[in-house]
């Protein structure tokens, strides 16, 4: 019996040598051939602490402000996603027309569009060719051809009283007297807060140029 167990520990060892000897290094050319991702999903929890920011103007009449004790707190979920330019330019009129925007060619929405007989969509990221003559933005912010990743906040049903709230303990100013008020510490606007900044909807597109 004693036998028979190490003989199966050895068939299993000797599985896993196999197994580790077939498997390989993707080399990046390899991994560009993959396909059927469908985008990769984030959720998180955040605890952000961050004991001070501070700005300083260093002209000659510069000074400094600082934001103190500053937290970050809540909860939120998150796509990212590679977009083609036929996906990438329906997201983008589908969002425009979200916000009163023509989609469609001529629209007398915006005469300027309608004149160079361009859609809003064309029209406000000059899709056509960066050297076309009827370009209205000369070298345009989107060359029509490019790829395009797609951060997202998914209207995804999460209650606003998780989403993230961002608060400042206090903002204090440079060079100032560390007991300068009446109660004995440093001069201060006071704290705030924004709370529950619910982004479930929005969209963020990133391209190189």
């Amino acid at each position: 019996m004693q036998a028979f167990k190490l003989s199966v520990i050895a068939l299993a060892l000797t599985a896993v040598a196999a197994s580790a000897s077939a498997m390989s290094s993707i080399d990046d050319a390899a991994l560009s051939q993959v396909s059927g991702q469908d985008g990769v999903s984030i959720a998180g929890d955040l605890n952000i602490n961050i004991g001070s920011f501070k700005y300083t103007d260093t002209d000659d009449n510069g000074g400094s402000v600082s934001f103190n004790n500053i937290g970050i707190k809540g909860m939120f979920v998150m796509t990212v996603d590679i977009l083609n330019k036929t996906s990438f330019v329906g997201a983008v009129g589908a969002a425009m027309a979200s916000h009163g925007l023509s989609t469609v060619a001529g629209s007398a929405s915006n005469a300027t569009a309608a004149a160079a007989g361009l859609s809003d969509v064309d029209y406000n990221l000059a899709l056509l060719a960066p050297a076309s003559a009827t370009n209205p933005f000369g070298q345009g912010v989107y060359d029509g051809q490019s790829d395009v990743v797609q951060f997202a906040f998914p209207n995804a049903g999460l209650n606003s009283k998780l989403a993230p709230t961002i608060t400042v303990g206090s903002i204090t100013m440079g060079n100032a007297a560390a007991t300068s008020n009446a109660d004995g510490h440093t001069a201060s606007f006071g704290s705030f807060a924004i709370n529950n900044i619910d982004m479930q909807g929005t969209k963020i597109w990133m391209w190189a140029h």
